[in-house]
C-alpha cells in the first residue's frame, strides 16, 4: 500500500537589507521559533522581499510486497529535500516519534530515503551500545536477534579488531549480558555474533597429556614446543587451547608464585616434557634439598643433580663448560647454532631448572661482633661466595649459551632487584609465567614484562571452591597473545613411569663427584690478609660422636671446645 500525504509550503517576508550570505541562519531559527521544526528554506527572492520553507509533514510508507523496495517490518521513507549527513541523528527521532516500534536502519540523504525497521526496546539498545563501543552512527549497524538470546551482527568497515574487541567485550558481558557473554567476529566478512554463556572457568584437574611425542630431530620444532597446561576457554568449563611454551622464541622461563600456587607443578610439567623430548636435564634445589623432584634425579644428566650449595654450583659451572665446548663445536663447523651441528656431534638441549632462586641466591646476614677468622664468621662467608657464584654462573649461562642449546628455567617467588635477581637476569628469561589466583598488583610488576596488557584470573574462578584455580595463573610469552593457564596435573610416580614407558635414558651417577665439587665450587682463605695471599682452606669440623660434619653455632662450638682443650695446662 502507498500513502502520499502533502509538504507544507509558507512564505516568509524578509526584513530590510536581508542578506543570505549573512542571515540565513537567523532567518532560520526565526521560522522553528514562529512555525516549528522542520522547514528548509527552499528559495529567496530578493526583489519581491520574500522566502519560501517547505517541510513534510507526512511521508511515503512502502509495505513488503511485489515491486517495493522495503521488506516486510520496514517502512521506507522520503526525505526532505536538502537533507544533509550531518542530519542523521536528528531524522533518526524525529522518525522515531512518528513511527513507535521502529528505528532507521538505513540513511541515504543523498538519495532522498531512509528505511525503518521494526525493532523492540531490547534490539535497539544493543545496536546502540555496538555502536558507541565502534564509535559509528546505529543505523550502520546491523543486528538480529538470536535465538539462544544474543544477537548477530553486521559491522561497519570502521571495525578493527585491535581497536574496537575489547570494547565490543565490554559491551556483551557489561551492557547486554553478564559475565560470561561472549563477542565472535569475522573481520574479513565484517559480521560477528554476541553469544550467551557461563562465565570460564577451569576443571578441578587438568590432566597431562600422555602422548607419545615425535623423536627427537634438531631441525624440526616439536624437541622445542612443551605443554604446559590449558587457556581459558570462553565460556563455561570449555577449555582453550593449549599452552605450549617454544623455547626457540623464549630460551629462558621464569616461574613465580606464592607457596602452593603451583610452580612445582609447573615445573614436573617442564621437565618431563622436556626429556620426552629428547633434552638433558640439570636440577638445583639447594633450598629444599631436592625432595620435590626425587622422580626426576635418575633422569638427570650425569652430575646434573645438585641439592646443596656446592653440588649446585658445581652443576651450573659442568653446564657452563659444556656450552663452553658447544660454542667451540659450532664455530668449527661453521654453523650458526647447535641445531645446525652434524648428528655425529649428538648434541641434545639442556634445560637447567633453578628451583627457589631468591633463597638460594640470596646472601646470608654475617655474624656481627665475629672475628673475621673465627670459624662461624668464615662458614657463613663461603655460603655467600657460593650463593654469589651460582649468581654468577646462572646469569653467563642465560645470557650466553642459548644458541648453544642450554636453557634456564628458575622458579621463585619474588623475582627483583631488592630480592637479588639482577635485571639482565630477569630479562634474559623471556618467558613469564605468574601463578596465583590473587596475585598482589605489586607481584605483577615484578613477575610480567607488560602487566597492563597481561589479564588476571577471573573472580568467578579466583574465588571458586571446586579446585578450579588450584594451578591457574597467567603468562605472557613472545609470539603468543597473554592469558590464564591452569597447569598440567600427573603425580611424580605416574610421570616417572611415563618416562621409563618412553624409553628416556638413565644415569646412576646423578650428584657431581667430589672432585667436581672440589673443582668447581670457591672457598674462603682461612689467613687475615685481605689480598688473599694465603691459600689455606678451611676445614671441616666434625661432631666427635656421630662424625657428621658440623655447622653454624655447632661448628663454632665444637672449634672453641677444641681450643679450650689446647690451652689446659
Amino acid at each position: 500500500m502507498v500513502l502520499v500525504v502533502a509538504t507544507e509550503k509558507i512564505t516568509i517576508r524578509l526584513p530590510a537589507g536581508f542578506d543570505p550570505a549573512r542571515h540565513l541562519r537567523a532567518l532560520e531559527s526565526k521560522i522553528a521559533e514562529k512555525h516549528g521544526d522542520g522547514f528548509l528554506v527552499d528559495s529567496i527572492d530578493p526583489a519581491a522581499g520574500v522566502a519560501y520553507a517547505s517541510r513534510q509533514v507526512a511521508v511515503t510508507e512502502v509495505s513488503s510486497g511485489s515491486g517495493s523496495r522495503a521488506s516486510a517490518g520496514t517502512k521506507e521513507v522520503r526525505l526532505p529535500r536538502g537533507t544533509k549527513p550531518s542530519d542523521g541523528d536528528r531524522v533518526a527521532a524525529r522518525l522515531a516519534d512518528q513511527h513507535p516500534g521502529y528505528a532507521m536502519v538505513t540513511f541515504e540523504p543523498f538519495l532522498g530515503r531512509a528505511v525503518l525497521a521494526r525493532m523492540d526496546e531490547r534490539v535497539q539498545r544493543a545496536r546502540d551500545a555496538v555502536a558507541v563501543a565502534l564509535g559509528s552512527k546505529p543505523w550502520d549497524v546491523g543486528i538480529s536477534p538470536r535465538p539462544d538470546g544474543g544477537f548477530d551482527l553486521t559491522l561497519p568497515n570502521r571495525y578493527m579488531p585491535s581497536k574496537h574487541d575489547d570494547k565490543l567485550a565490554e559491551v556483551a558481558t557489561a551492557v547486554i549480558g553478564k559475565d560470561g557473554w561472549y563477542v565472535d567476529v569475522d573481520p574479513q566478512a565484517l559480521r560477528g555474533s554476541i553469544i550467551p554463556g557461563d562465565p570460564p572457568t577451569f576443571p578441578p584437574v587438568v590432566e597431562y597429556p600422555f602422548a607419545r611425542p615425535p623423536a627427537f630431530d634438531p631441525a624440526e620444532p616439536g624437541w622445542s614446543r612443551i605443554p604446559l597446561g590449558v587457556t581459558l576457554g570462553r565460556t563455561g568449563i570449555e577449555p582453550g587451547p593449549e599452552l605450549v611454551t617454544d623455547f626457540v622464541l623464549c630460551p629462558g622461563m621464569s616461574i613465580q608464585g606464592t607457596t602452593g600456587s603451583g610452580k612445582g607443578l609447573t615445573l614436573m610439567a617442564l621437565m618431563t616434557g622436556a626429556l620426552a623430548r629428547g633434552w638433558e636435564l640439570a636440577i638445583c634445589d639447594a633450598i629444599k634439598g631436592g625432595v620435590d623432584f626425587v622422580q626426576w634425579q635418575p633422569f638427570v644428566r650425569p652430575s646434573g643433580w645438585g641439592d646443596d650449595l656446592p653440588s649446585a654450583c658445581a652443576v651450573l659451572h659442568l653446564i657452563y663448560q659444556e656450552g663452553v665446548s658447544r660454542k667451540a663445536r659450532i664455530k668449527h663447523h661453521r654453523v650458526q647454532k647447535w641445531t645446525e651441528l652434524p648428528a655425529s656431534e649428538g648434541v641434545r638441549p639442556i634445560m637447567v631448572v633453578v628451583d627457589e632462586l631468591t633463597s638460594l641466591i640470596a646472601p646470608e646476614p654475617v655474624p656481627k661482633g665475629v672475628p673475621k677468622d673465627n670459624p662461624l664468621y668464615l662458614e657463613v662467608a663461603e655460603r655467600n661466595l657460593l650463593r654469589a657464584t651460582i649468581l654468577n654462573v646462572i646469569g653467563k649461562i642465560a645470557r650466553e649459551l642459548r644458541f648453544a642449546g642450554v636453557s634456564v628455567v628458575a622458579a621463585t617467588q619474588v623475582a627483583s632487584t631488592t630480592t637479588g635477581v639482577p635485571t639482565e637476569l630477569r630479562s634474559n628469561l623471556g618467558a613469564k609465567i605468574l601463578l596465583g589466583a590473587k596475585p598482589t598488583d605489586n607481584n605483577r610488576r615484578l613477575a610480567l614484562n607488560n602487566p597492563d596488557a597481561v589479564p588476571t584470573v577471573p573472580a568467578n574462578i579466583a574465588a571458586s571452591k571446586d579446585g578450579a584455580s588450584r594451578g591457574t595463573g597467567v603468562f605472557e610469552f613472545e609470539g603468543t597473545p597473554p592469558g590464564v593457564v591452569k597447569v598440567h596435573f600427573a603425580t611424580p610416580d605416574r610421570y616417572a613411569a611415563w618416562l621409563a614407558d618412553l624409553g628416556v635414558p638413565t644415569t646412576d651417577r646423578p650428584h657431581p663427584t667430589p672432585t667436581e665439587i672440589a673443582a668447581h665450587t670457591p672457598h674462603i682463605d682461612a689467613g687475615t690478609s685481605d689480598a688473599g695471599t694465603s691459600r689455606r682452606r678451611v676445614e671441616p669440623v666434625l661432631d666427635p660422636d656421630t662424625g657428621e660434619e658440623l655447622h653454624g653455632f655447632a661448628r663454632a662450638n665444637e672449634q672453641r671446645r677444641r681450643l679450650n682443650r689446647k690451652a689446659e695446662p
